[in-house]
């Protein structure tokens, strides 16, 4: 992760993708989104390296990318208190300033 918050191209870019995500994703039902973060984990797992040494085949730099951003998106949404990653923080609540800063509980199935 230390890597990560020292790649500012990384940082700026997720600063501004995730929440565009959050809003995409805003309507979807909490199952679909822990499917979405899961699939996402999947491939930043498998193919996460290129986000620090690009990608010679085109186009697998920037599926690394969109699906962290995504899986950040849908943990942040769904998540008790949000995601974080690189130094940066994502959650439902306006403003947060990070984790450990007062959440609501969560909302328990519809």
């Amino acid at each position: 992760m230390e890597a990560a918050a020292e790649n500012v191209v990384l940082v700026e870019s997720l600063r501004a993708a995730v929440p565009l995500h959050m809003t995409q994703l805003a309507s979807r039902s909490p199952e679909e989104l822990i499917r979405i973060a899961a699939e996402s984990a999947t491939i930043v797992g498998s193919h996460g390296d290129v986000l620090q040494f690009r990608s010679t085949k085109r186009g697998q730099t920037a599926k690394a990318f969109n699906a962290l951003a995504r899986g950040l998106a849908a943990g942040a949404l769904v998540a008790w208190g949000g995601a974080t990653f690189a130094g940066l923080h994502w959650c439902t609540v306006r403003h947060c300033p990070g984790p450990d800063a007062e959440h609501p509980n969560p909302v328990q199935g519809k």
